[in-house]
């Protein structure tokens, strides 16, 4: 202890190599989430967001406007598809949760809710796990469902949080919420989702692995399909995110009420990507930077009488 002490001692007399052998301080998570809401205010303006992620690694979380409720659109489903994974057996849940996850497919969906007992119990199960942010409200494909007990927070839309879904991803990937078969095939049909592009946003800017390996459910409510661009025009993006020391994140970027929506598509990608460089430590990796200093995508300019562009994922 003495001579580590003495050599302190003369290192800080000499004033040399302090600086050199000092740590160079690591940006906190917490800080890239917040310059991410301030960037999404300017890429994207008018966008609602909520951003939450873990680091499974560490337990580190960070989140802004996290327990701010959002219309769920299909991000949902991963809820509704553990849910039934409880009650009923693989094979009865496998042939509709590979079309949910494959192709979102709507009516399967609502054969998944059959399945559980109806809207009131997807929300029983919601509130047993503590999600007291989120809901299932109504459900109209293949027949009307509505649930008696979902808070209704938004009116009739189903909604959840950035932070509940953090929460239940986090539990899923320690094998709380299921036992190790059901986990494993859920984790594997949320591989079936789109890599990038329309319905694989979170994966389009990340590496090769990381999107080859990305476990997630994108939701999606486009411009003209709802009738309220303003109210909707939804773009969530939820997930699990293997990094290179095989680490995991759990991540939901929820965005909504933007009126241009390749702009608000393109900071759901960039935000995916800058969490990724940051926790994956990877400074190298380009996040769209020269789209950032552009100001994002150019906007979509129509001509007169032209129809609007189709941004469903079809």
């Amino acid at each position: 202890m003495r001579t580590v002490w003495l050599w302190a001692g003369l290192v800080a007399m000499s004033g040399c190599a302090t600086t050199q052998d000092a740590p160079v301080p690591r940006e906190s998570l917490n800080t890239v989430v917040e310059s991410l809401a301030a960037e999404a205010a300017r890429l994207s303006p008018g966008t609602d967001l909520s951003l939450a992620v873990m680091d499974l690694r560490t337990g580190e979380m960070a989140s802004v406007s996290g327990l701010e409720p959002h219309i769920s659109a299909s991000s949902a489903k991963v809820f509704w598809v553990a849910a039934v994974l409880e009650q009923r057996d693989l094979s009865a849940v496998a042939p509709l949760a590979e079309k949910v996850f494959r192709t979102s497919d709507n009516e399967a969906s609502g054969e998944v809710i059959d399945l559980v007992g109806g809207p009131d119990a997807i929300n029983v199960y919601l509130q047993t796990l503590g999600l007291k942010h989120t809901a299932l409200t109504k459900w109209n494909y293949g027949r009307e469902r509505w649930a008696t007990n979902s808070p209704r927070v938004m009116g009739r839309d189903n909604y959840f949080c950035a932070d509940d879904m953090v929460s239940f991803l986090a539990r899923l990937e320690r094998r709380e919420l299921l036992e190790k078969e059901p986990t494993a095939r859920l984790l594997k049909w949320m591989e079936l989702t789109p890599r990038d592009g329309c319905g694989g946003w979170l994966g389009t800017r990340l590496p090769a692995n990381a999107r080859a390996s990305l476990q997630h459910k994108g939701g999606w409510l486009p411009p003209g399909c709802c009738g309220d661009d303003a109210r909707y025009n939804v773009l969530n993006e939820v997930g699990l995110v293997t990094l290179p020391d095989g680490g995991r994140y759990a991540v939901a970027i929820l965005a909504s009420r933007g009126p241009d929506w390749p702009k608000q598509a393109f900071f759901v990608e960039r935000a995916s990507c800058v969490l990724y460089r940051h926790l994956a430590k990877d400074v190298t990796l380009d996040c769209g930077e020269a789209l950032v200093k552009a100001g994002g995508p150019a906007p979509v300019v129509l001509e007169p009488g032209a129809p609007a562009p189709n941004y469903d994922c079809e």
